[in-house]
């Protein structure tokens, strides 16, 4: 029997409208009746959690979530740290020295708050989406920060029209940001990943995005960490994601599960592949392999 779900957010447990349908609700729900435990797993900071914690009840000493990719794992009052990874100075010199050279844009997130070093649009969609102010500064000012992850963004036109794509209810990719685009190097994000990913967990959430973390964490550390606070075995517990950032929590977990619309790598390693975020996937795998209940959701 399965005692645990940890869930990806974006892409996963949030539909296109960056919303939790009334079908995923429903099913959580009936989850946290049976008495699972149901987790968020997310690249998000807490304050991008919150509300959707909110919305389902999960605020309380009890229930957990994991967010900034692994670098933070607390209980979802705030009261207690699980897991704490973080990233001291000189490593956030020597990662934005690096996207430096490589005229990639770069955003430092603590436990509240995102700190970018340039106005792009990634900034402004991750600020609407974590529900905080972005702060804008020189890299050089920064000092005596707890930071949880690095995400390094690429930025080039082609880049920002992917981003149109994914986000366009969240935020008007205008004038200002398409002129401002920088031309950079198809693979460029390949290139960051392989100078880094001797010394950092780095992975890829978005095509035009990478999140690096500390070297001992990631979304399955953290899960696991819950797991075995609660008593939980590894075979007891589903996860489910769509994108890099989601691979060691669905090639660890007891059932590992992919969304459709997920990365084709992703659908590759998993044990199972749910249907789409817009077709209620996360309430699919609930219901057939928490409540045994084999429910269709695809339109």
């Amino acid at each position: 029997m399965y005692k645990l779900v940890a869930i990806d957010m974006d892409g996963t447990l949030l539909n296109k409208e960056h919303k939790i349908s009334k079908e995923n609700f429903k099913a959580i729900q009936e989850a946290i009746d049976a008495g699972v435990k149901v987790v968020l797993a997310s690249g998000r900071i807490f304050g991008g959690l919150r509300p959707y914690l909110e919305e389902l009840n999960l605020i309380n000493d009890d229930n957990y979530c994991v967010s900034c990719a692994g670098g933070l794992v607390v209980n979802n009052t705030m009261s207690k740290i699980i897991q704490n990874y973080s990233l001291g100075m000189e490593e956030l010199k020597y990662i934005y020295k690096l996207a430096n050279e490589l005229n990639l844009s770069v955003n430092v997130y603590t436990r509240d708050k995102i700190v970018a070093f340039q106005d792009d649009a990634f900034s402004q969609l991750e600020s609407i989406a974590n529900r905080v102010p972005v702060e804008i500064k020189d890299f050089d000012s920064l000092q005596d920060i707890e930071a949880y992850k690095v995400t390094i963004i690429n930025d080039s036109a082609k880049a920002l029209k992917k981003i149109k794509v994914f986000f366009e209810e969240f935020i008007d990719i205008d004038e200002k940001y398409l002129k401002n685009a920088k031309i950079l190097e198809e693979n460029v994000l390949d290139t960051v990943t392989t100078r880094l990913s001797d010394k950092y967990t780095v992975v890829k959430p978005f095509e035009f995005t990478l999140e690096v973390i500390n070297k001992n964490c990631n979304k399955w550390t953290g899960v696991k960490r819950i797991a075995d606070q609660l008593g939980i075995k590894q075979e007891e517990i589903i996860c489910i994601g769509d994108s890099e950032n989601d691979e060691h929590m669905i090639r660890n977990a007891g059932l590992g599960v992919a969304m459709a619309n997920g990365f084709s790598k992703m659908k590759k390693i998993a044990d199972y592949v749910t249907y789409t975020n817009d077709q209620h996937g996360v309430a699919h795998v609930i219901n057939k392999f928490i409540l045994e209940k084999d429910l269709a959701y695809a339109e």
